[in-house]
């Protein structure tokens, strides 16, 4: 049952979240102190608060959370301490012909490993390419976020898209073809946003040698840029494989790919990290901050308050349609998981649509309203790592998202129209 303050305390809880992150304490401290809020508001004893609190922290998904952040720490060290990091980005550069292809592909790709905070593995490649663009650090930020969440719509083994087809019947195929204006809108967005007026160094410098009609080709030839790719590129090449296709979890493909990067640097004689910069590089507080971030979604998750407004606004007569649409954006933006919005809303909403058209609009109206609360979620974990890498504040890719968000709006816009039209 939903008491009177449990509201209030999930409103207090997250406002706490956004005003201490704006201060720049460290993410530990704030979760922490957001978890207290949800826990003293929550109705529960105290021995079940403390319940709560453990039953998230030994659950096998934040352990191998908490494994793959310390191991996404010490891969992008060693990577960057031998040198391969840089030589990677610049293979990649050199295969695709241009930085700006670099930098939408690279995040693309390494969003076709479904994994929570996953963004943090290709924030280092990005940095890089960035660096070559004059990208700020708020931008390369925001632009690693974008371009690795396009591919939620239209990646196959993306599991919202194998969720969501397993509760409704509808084939991956069909959810994509229907989802799919989402990340071309996404990308697009994202491209006119972050990179149409960049130039990397390497134009700039080839403009100021001579007109552009008379360059030379300045670019090694793309086979030497894929050799490069493929041999400095390859701990990180593994460890994708041993991801995607051996099922292996992150953390666990990241250190059979942090082990390869060392049998390399050995076998070319360079010299290893030493067990201090690895310390560093492990980013123990980050580890520590996802225990706290798992346990206040935990509290979220057990809380009434969301089912509660559906249930309520069902009562009231309130429109399916705009259900299905306020719904997802309440849900998803308070526990930063997708999958549970769907898991979670589908169930209950789908019902109310009677034909097969009727309720693939639904799905769409559901699916990408609560892909955009989630995606703007300060509890998202790929935006909590990637504003930790490029240590910005959260508040300024905000700022940089506006026109992403709208554009994703629009297209949410022309979903909910079709469903008022079937319903």
């Amino acid at each position: 049952m939903q008491s009177a303050i449990q509201p209030v305390g999930v409103a207090l809880a997250f406002a706490t979240i956004m005003f201490l992150s704006m201060k720049k304490m460290k993410l530990s401290k704030v979760m922490f102190i957001a978890s207290v809020i949800m826990a003293l508001t929550s109705g529960l004893k105290a021995l079940d608060s403390i319940s709560v609190v453990w039953e998230s922290w030994k659950d096998r998904t934040t352990l191998e959370l908490a494994a793959a952040v310390l191991a996404i720490g010490l891969f992008s060290t060693v990577m960057k301490e031998l040198g391969y990091l840089e030589r990677t980005v610049d293979g990649l550069q050199d295969l695709l012909g241009n930085a700006k292809a670099a930098i939408m592909t690279v995040p693309a790709l390494m969003g076709t490993m479904p994994v929570l905070g996953g963004a943090a593995l290709s924030a280092p490649l990005v940095d890089r390419l960035g660096d070559s663009l004059g990208l700020s650090p708020d931008t390369k930020a925001a632009a690693n976020l974008v371009f690795r969440h396009g591919m939620f719509f239209c990646f196959p083994f993306s599991s919202g898209l194998i969720l969501t087809s397993q509760i409704t019947g509808f084939t991956v195929t069909e959810l994509i073809g229907r989802l799919l204006p989402m990340s071309v809108a996404m990308w697009v967005a994202g491209y006119f946003t972050f990179l149409r007026t960049s130039r990397s160094h390497r134009e700039i410098a080839a403009g100021a040698a001579e007109p552009r009609e008379k360059q030379p080709s300045m670019a090694r030839p793309r086979l030497a840029g894929l050799v490069t790719f493929a041999r400095y590129g390859s701990p990180l090449l593994t460890a994708l494989l041993l991801g995607l296709l051996a099922k292996w979890p992150l953390w666990l493909a990241l250190l059979a790919g942090t082990g390869l990067c060392l049998i390399l640097g050995t076998l070319e004689r360079r010299p290893l990290p030493s067990p201090g910069t690895l310390y560093r590089g492990a980013n123990l507080e980050q580890v520590a901050a996802m225990f706290w971030i798992m346990a206040f979604k935990g509290f979220v998750t057990i809380s009434p308050v969301f089912p509660s407004l559906v249930s309520k606004g069902m009562a009231k007569g309130v429109s399916p349609a705009l259900m299905a649409l306020v719904m997802p954006l309440l849900f998803g933006y308070g526990s930063a998981s997708p999958l549970s919005t769907v898991g979670v809303l589908v169930p209950i909403l789908l019902p109310h649509a009677l034909t097969s058209a009727a309720k693939m609009a639904m799905i769409s109206v559901i699916y990408s309203a609560g892909f955009v609360s989630y995606f703007a979620s300060p509890l998202h974990l790929c935006q909590v790592l990637t504003c930790q890498y490029f240590k910005v504040d959260i508040t300024s890719v905000y700022k940089l998202y506006w026109p992403i968000i709208a554009s994703l709006g629009g297209v949410i816009g022309v979903y909910y129209l079709m469903l008022m039209r079937l319903l």
